[in-house]
């Protein structure tokens, strides 16, 4: 047993440096005041929480980082499962398909961001361009518009990130053993009766896991608001970790940024404590109609 620990002790004293000392130095400061350079701290019980529930601001942030993680989650999960099940297909010229579907997801996000931020260019973008040829009142100044800004953002990260989805799905698929589907088949399934009661359940684990993580991500981003818009025009697309960045590296407020990211542990804690059942009964349950007796209504 010793010598298993000794193997195990670099990788975990690397862990206890790289995660466990920053969250109990983040929740530290979230009840105290922190005084530079050296980050004395002085101990102020609950008056940083009370300080960010009184910004008026924080309402919008909240609503932003709401709007922002629920619809790119919908968008990516909508786009990486209607993609799977394009790519699940076989017809020729399938491998090259795929291969041009992963192309978002390996571009660096600073690069999407500062291509999105030229289709999105109010004098000059692609968008706007083709918009005048249509109807010149079309367009718009996209990153620079209160009502445009955020939408605008959420669909460009939408873009780079569904081809991950994607491929978990398809991964998934090609998991699910064919017997199933040629039986359903025989006994007189449809192909919507095949993926209602055969691919979709055998996907509701990792369309579960896959949801959680898009949240998690959702909730953190931070690069391509960053670069598409900084969070403006205003605050109108700003969102957590904007703020916290803004707080710590622009305000030099780290007592309320790092109260902030304390709060948006126990939101990743909750979040976690919903997948972590949802995945023990999507094992315990099988593959959908493995385990159940389906009659199939012959058309």
């Amino acid at each position: 047993m010793l010598v298993g620990m000794l193997f195990v002790a670099p990788s975990a004293i690397a862990i206890i440096l790289m995660m466990v000392y920053p969250i109990l130095q983040i929740t530290g400061f979230s009840f105290s005041k922190i005084t530079l350079p050296f980050f004395d701290m002085s101990f102020t019980g609950l008056d940083n929480f009370k300080n960010i529930f009184s910004k008026a601001e924080m309402g919008t942030i909240v609503k932003n980082t709401l709007i922002w993680t629920i619809l790119s989650m919908v968008l990516r999960v909508v786009l990486g499962f209607a993609a799977a099940m394009v790519m699940e297909s076989k017809f020729r010229g399938m491998k090259i398909l795929r291969t041009c579907a992963l192309i978002p997801w390996v571009i660096p996000s600073i690069v999407a961001s500062n291509t999105w931020r030229w289709i999105y260019s109010a004098d000059n973008g692609l968008l706007n361009t083709v918009l005048r040829m249509i109807n010149p009142d079309l367009a718009a100044n996209w990153l620079g518009s209160a009502s445009t800004a955020l939408t605008s953002v959420i669909i460009a990260y939408s873009w780079a990130g569904f081809p991950f989805i994607m491929l978990m799905l398809v991964a998934a698929m090609q998991g699910i053993p064919m017997d199933y589907k040629e039986a359903a088949k025989i006994d007189g399934a449809n192909s919507l009766q095949v993926f209602r009661y055969i691919t979709l359940p055998s996907l509701k684990q990792i369309l579960t896991m896959l949801i959680v993580l898009e949240f998690i991500n959702g909730i953190n981003s931070f690069d391509m608001l960053y670069v598409m818009t900084g969070g403006g025009p205003g605050i109108a697309s700003e969102v957590i970790g904007l703020t916290i960045y803004r707080y710590a590296f622009k305000n030099l407020d780290f007592a309320t940024a790092s109260t902030i990211s304390f709060l948006i542990i126990i939101v990743m804690i909750i979040a976690f404590l919903f997948y972590v059942p949802a995945s023990a009964k999507g094992r315990n349950k099988g593959d959908g109609a493995k385990r159940r007796g389906i009659r199939w209504k012959k058309n």
